[in-house]
């Protein structure tokens, strides 16, 4: 794959970084590990774009590449914050750009990976300058988030800006909010705002997607659920209540770990946090994939096809060959 020079003058002689995207249990991150360990890839590192594997002891319930895996390819991204934090997109961009100059820098080829559609846009089509919001507007809407629970806003951010809406889980609070203040403060939905004249990258990005058919998905999605459970997630949301992160922390209302409240409460069973984290998680990848169709550049691939790999390999050597001319 080209790499280039850093800051060319001409789109065309910008380095290409591929993009390989998808719902989450699409597999993305066994395809990379898999296709490094068969010698059929070599000199890469990943670039995550995931939202929740950025935060630090959440491994389980966020999928997150075990230390094997992270030995065979180089993973930049993952665990770089405390679950008390906060992330958005914008340092998003910053610190993968980052990043991907860095592995350049040592002569590796950087390939993003990941399903967080916000993410993936603002690293390769920039950010709008969106003005900056009062305080006020913030505040009153976290007190009636609050109050009224994230369900409620979510509704009413679908209603007001629903390209948005689709981007964003309905626990999702930050983000929620943010939406939901840029509207009431700009008088346009933030959908709006990412169109505006947003800063072009320096990287020239090509898209894969990995998609499976619903039925199929969803069974991936259930066998991955039980898994984690097997391997200890109850344990695992149990041992971060226990040092003090909460369930109002923006972590905690990722898929996986905010269900088990009520379980904790003795509202419902074991058996039931089971089928509600597979169920949100199929809600959350039909909302990946209702994002992920609106963007004609991606080239589409079957996760279930026997020749995967060797699909992918011919989609990155022709990129490759592209990138040459």
């Amino acid at each position: 794959m080209c790499t280039g020079s850093s800051h060319p003058a001409e789109d065309n002689a910008l380095p290409v970084i591929p993009i390989i995207l998808g719902p989450t249990g699409s597999g993305k991150t066994a395809l990379v590990v898999d296709l490094v360990r068969d010698g059929r890839l070599t000199g890469i590192e990943v670039v995550s774009a995931d939202s929740r594997q950025v935060y630090r002891f959440l491994d389980i319930g966020t999928a997150k590449p075990t230390e094997e895996e992270r030995h065979t390819v180089p993973h930049n991204l993952v665990d770089i914050l405390d679950p008390s934090e906060t992330y958005s997109a914008g340092r998003f961009r910053r610190d993968a750009e980052a990043v991907i100059a860095e592995i350049l820098k040592r002569g590796s080829t950087p390939v993003v990976v990941g399903g967080t559609g916000l993410y993936l846009k603002a690293l390769v089509d920039g950010l709008s300058p969106i003005p900056r919001v009062p305080v006020d507007v913030v505040d009153r809407l976290r007190a009636e988030i609050t109050s009224t629970g994230p369900a409620a806003l979510h509704e009413r951010l679908q209603e007001l800006d629903s390209r948005c809406a689709a981007t964003i889980q309905p626990t999702d609070t930050q983000r929620i909010i943010r939406a939901l203040a840029v509207h009431e403060a700009t008088g346009k939905p933030l959908s709006r705002w990412w169109e505006e004249h947003p800063e072009k990258p320096p990287y020239r990005y090509v898209w894969l997607g990995i998609r499976w058919d619903r039925p199929q998905l969803r069974d991936r999605i259930a066998r991955r659920t039980r898994a984690m459970i097997a391997c200890g997630l109850e344990r695992e949301v149990r041992w971060l209540l226990d040092r003090g992160y909460t369930w109002e922390m923006n972590a905690m209302a990722t898929v996986g770990y905010r269900e088990w409240k009520h379980c904790f409460a003795g509202e419902i069973t074991r058996e039931e946090v089971t089928a509600a984290i597979a169920i949100h998680t199929a809600q959350y990848a039909k909302r990946q994939m209702t994002w992920f169709r609106t963007n004609p550049r991606i080239t589409w691939v079957d996760g279930s096809s026997p020749s995967l790999k060797d699909e992918v390999v011919r989609w990155l050597d022709d990129r490759h060959a592209e990138a040459k001319r």
